[in-house]
């Protein structure tokens, strides 16, 4: 597969002003960064602190056959700005499972404070490359390399019932994409 996105099949991702619910998966697991979520979701998992970070593990999906769902905490996606003052705050611990609105940002992993991305910002870079292929998927090359999928918190919440939730969330998605 192509790192390089056909012109006649790539557009221009649209803004999302919703908190779309979308699973860990699909970002952590998103390795064609122009077609990752750009803007507002939700996230419903298990809140971890792992390499002195705080993480969002995935909830398996009962709904889902078992050859289609990760294990519980198979992947887990970093969680940008939140600090120990705003998990007291907020009454969340490591453990217990969480809703997370915010944005989907691509991290540098390599220079930490550097600028945050969004899949409109390497979209934009991907299609001022367009006369230049080669451009194009050395760009998206490097992108894999220094760059992961995170979410920039907004707010944060203990839930009880994660698995229930998620399960009701996704069929409505299904049943609204329809």
């Amino acid at each position: 597969m192509s790192l390089v996105p056909e012109a006649s099949t790539s557009r221009a991702p649209k803004y999302c002003y919703f908190f779309k619910t979308l699973l860990v998966e699909e970002l952590e697991l998103e390795t064609s960064y122009h077609n990752l979520h750009y803007g507002q979701c939700a996230l419903i998992g298990r809140l971890a602190f792992k390499a002195n970070q705080y993480r969002l593990e995935n909830v398996r999906v009962k709904c889902l056959p078992k050859k289609y769902s990760l294990g519980e905490g198979t992947v887990s996606l970093l969680i940008l700005g939140l600090t120990h003052d705003k998990v007291v705050e907020n009454r969340v611990s490591t453990g217990r499972y969480c809703i997370v609105r915010g944005e989907v940002v691509l991290h540098n992993v390599q220079h930490p404070k550097g600028a945050k991305l969004t899949a409109g910002g390497v979209y934009d870079k991907i299609n001022s490359l367009s006369n230049d292929p080669l451009a194009q998927k050395q760009y998206l090359s490097a992108l894999l390399a220094t760059y992961r999928p995170a979410i920039d918190l907004w707010y944060i919440q203990v839930i009880d019932r994660a698995e229930d939730l998620l399960t009701r969330r996704l069929e409505m998605r299904s049943l609204i994409e329809k």
